[in-house]
């Protein structure tokens, strides 16, 4: 009977055990899925964490890599100013060079000077070419886009206007004595609304008529070559050229 009773007990504490064991089973399984949440989530945070240090890389690398590229491209624009800068010292000593030497008149009139309108105000102040002054800007502009030396157009203005105090420069702003001919040259001379025009004018008839192949007037590429249809008197170019030294000293600040 009591053994009876034994097995009854132990049959019966069957389930309870099972229970026991199933509900430990079950907290283990909690715990481990709470231990795995929380490694989850400490996961996404390195996780986030680092993803915000490479976007923060990312946007520096970016940063740097613009810097960077401005940086080379202002590197190349200086160099390309100073490439320039250099030229133009080396255009305008060559034509001062030339102009002091008594070459003006044999050098190419189709070349550049790189003289600035500073240059030439200079010029006109210490040259006393009253008559001159304000068309340095005119000189500048007319040698860039007719590609004559200004230097040159200086020069024929100096001596053909009397440094732009004849008549016909006062009047009709005419500083190089276009259409100056025949019985009254100065009704027959050609009139300008200003200096400037005036330039602009005789640089594009240099250019055009006596300096490009083909031209009207063309015998060379010099002022001894323009000397034979611009001019009658033969030391024309000769007389010009002489200016033209006189004009460069004084427009460079070192000039003798």
């Amino acid at each position: 009977m009591r053994i009876s009773r034994a097995k009854f007990f132990i049959i019966s504490s069957i389930p309870l055990v099972l229970l026991l064991s199933w509900q430990h089973q079950i907290a283990l399984e909690e715990e481990r899925q709470a231990q795995l949440q929380r490694q989850i989530q400490e996961l996404n945070q390195i996780y986030m964490e680092t993803l915000n240090d490479l976007t923060e890389t990312k946007q520096e690398k970016e940063s740097l890599s613009h810097q960077l590229h401005d940086a080379l491209e202002k590197i190349e624009q200086i160099e390309r100013r100073n490439e320039e800068l250099e030229q133009i010292l080396f255009n305008q000593q060559q034509t001062y060079r030339a102009a002091v030497a008594r070459k003006g008149s044999t050098m190419p009139a189709l070349s550049l000077s790189c003289f600035t309108a500073k240059m030439y105000e200079r010029a006109w102040n210490r040259l006393g070419a009253h008559g001159l002054k304000g068309t340095g800007e005119a000189l500048v502009a007319a040698e860039e886009r007719y590609g004559v030396n200004s230097l040159i157009i200086a020069a024929i203005a100096y001596v053909e206007s009397a440094g732009g105090m004849s008549r016909l420069a006062r009047e009709k702003n005419n500083l190089f004595g276009l259409g100056a001919g025949g019985a009254n040259p100065y009704s027959n001379a050609l009139y300008f609304s200003s200096k400037e025009e005036s330039i602009n004018y005789v640089a594009s008839l240099l250019s055009n008529s006596y300096l490009s192949r083909g031209g009207r007037f063309y015998r060379g590429d010099n002022l001894v070559a323009i000397n034979v249809r611009y001019a009658a008197d033969p030391f024309w170019a000769d007389k010009v050229g002489q200016a033209m030294a006189r004009i460069a000293r004084a427009a460079c600040p070192e000039g003798r």
